[in-house]
């Protein structure tokens, strides 16, 4: 049982320190970043309009969710302006960005690993390197720069979203509250930086983490079609972890 640990200890930090070579590597790729244009302008394509549909629905379903929840604990004595405040808050720095990222995770993430580990089992990414072109900067650049770009586009479409749904079920279907009270709410204790931390320092980290882990793994893949299985897998489980993570540190430092 020690052995094993050992080993898992072991892999755990050869794990870390080959992620850690790879960002290094495609941060040497930048430079040649205008060289690899068509491929970044395929993958900001790939991010933005496959996942648009997703991200409005469950925009739609986080907006209407925040609002139950804060409806059920609100009471008399607590101006509904408040309750609006928390929904507001709690939406755009926390449940949009969290929500929308772990389910990106396992769409994007998977299929980042998925694509590149077939490549890699095919000996395309081998074929790369003989046409004398660097895969880190051909694969790993286009995909990292495409999650840090788009993921807080899709975040800031979603909270616009989540929030018009909250606003047309709480001012005009229920009527719970006035349009007057709904933007009393918004404005309460507003803070410039919640909207910049919530709709583009969490989600672009989310983003980079995504797609750089995701790309890891399918340059790790070997063993055939199970073997991009288990890296598929092993990408939305990492991510996720990820992302939960840096959801606490980066809330634990910049609030």
């Amino acid at each position: 049982m020690i052995t094993r640990l050992g080993l898992k200890v072991i892999d755990f930090f050869q794990t870390v320190w080959e992620v850690f070579t790879l960002f290094l590597n495609m941060l040497r790729s930048i430079p040649r970043a205008w060289f690899y244009r068509r491929q970044i302008f395929k993958q900001l394509y790939i991010f933005s309009v496959s996942t648009l549909p997703i991200a409005a629905v469950i925009a739609v379903f986080v907006g209407l969710v925040a609002m139950i929840q804060a409806t059920y604990q609100s009471t008399p004595i607590v101006p509904r302006s408040y309750t609006i405040n928390v929904i507001f808050k709690s939406t755009i720095l926390e449940l949009c960005p969290m929500v929308l990222a772990l389910v990106l995770a396992g769409k994007l993430g998977a299929s980042l690993a998925a694509e590149i580990g077939s490549m890699k089992i095919t000996e395309q990414v081998d074929a790369l390197e003989t046409l004398s072109l660097d895969p880190v900067g051909f694969l790993i650049l286009p995909r990292v720069t495409a999650g840090v770009i788009m993921l807080p586009v899709i975040t800031i479409f979603a909270n616009l979203i989540a929030l018009f749904s909250v606003y047309i079920v709480a001012c005009h279907m229920t009527q719970w509250v006035s349009p007057s009270e709904f933007v009393s709410g918004l404005k309460m204790n507003f803070r410039a930086f919640e909207l910049y931390f919530g709709n583009f320092i969490k989600p672009a980290t989310y983003g980079f983490c995504i797609a750089l882990i995701g790309s890891y793994f399918g340059l790790k893949t070997h063993g055939g079609a199970a073997g991009v299985g288990r890296t598929s897998t092993n990408a939305v489980v990492v991510s996720a972890v990820l992302i939960v993570f840096f959801d606490y540190y980066l809330g634990a430092l910049l609030l």
